[in-house]
């Protein structure tokens, strides 16, 4: 009896956790910007922002102007079904290792994967590859005004985010 108690009160405390863990307070969106709250108790990865982007398979490259930070954390996420809520999909992602990327550089960006960019004072560029063409949302610690980042195509055009969010929390530099 004690143990079937302790594997019913183990099922609802997990329960409780997941339902709360998937509750988010979604205050509206504005010129395609949706800024969320998450109150939970577990851990979450801090972000500033994320932009919602249509990529084929290619090469693209970052570009950077001029930043105060000596690095950024930057994550991809490939969208699909699996995505219910992106926010906190994004905060997880930004928990994880991260592999260390130099400027002037080429990596393959990995769905669901987090990098940290090395900044240079001035201006920087990193290339990368998607490999699987599809809608990408790419998840990154500051904003992107904050290094006038953008990022090109291998035709030198600018590829401009379809939907961007902007996490709604304190962020201290």
């Amino acid at each position: 009896m004690k143990k079937r108690s302790l594997s019913v009160l183990l099922s609802l405390l997990l329960s409780l956790v997941l339902v709360a863990c998937g509750t988010s307070t979604n205050t509206g969106s504005e010129q395609n910007v949706v800024q969320t709250d998450h109150e939970h108790d577990h851990e979450h990865g801090e972000f500033e922002w994320i932009g919602e982007f249509e990529f084929v398979a290619g090469e693209y490259l970052f570009h950077f102007g001029e930043c105060e930070d000596e690095t950024m954390d930057v994550g991809f996420i490939k969208m699909g079904d699996n995505i219910t809520d992106l926010e906190h999909h994004a905060s997880h992602l930004m928990l994880t290792d991260k592999e260390i990327i130099k400027q002037d550089s080429n990596f393959v960006a990995k769905p669901d994967y987090a990098y940290t960019f090395e900044m240079n004072e001035d201006h920087g560029h990193i290339h990368f590859t998607i490999e699987e063409d599809g809608r990408y949302a790419i998840v990154t610690e500051h904003m992107p005004f904050e290094s006038s980042m953008q990022i090109f195509d291998e035709n030198n055009v600018e590829i401009l985010p379809e939907v961007e969010h902007e996490a709604n929390h304190d962020h201290e530099h």
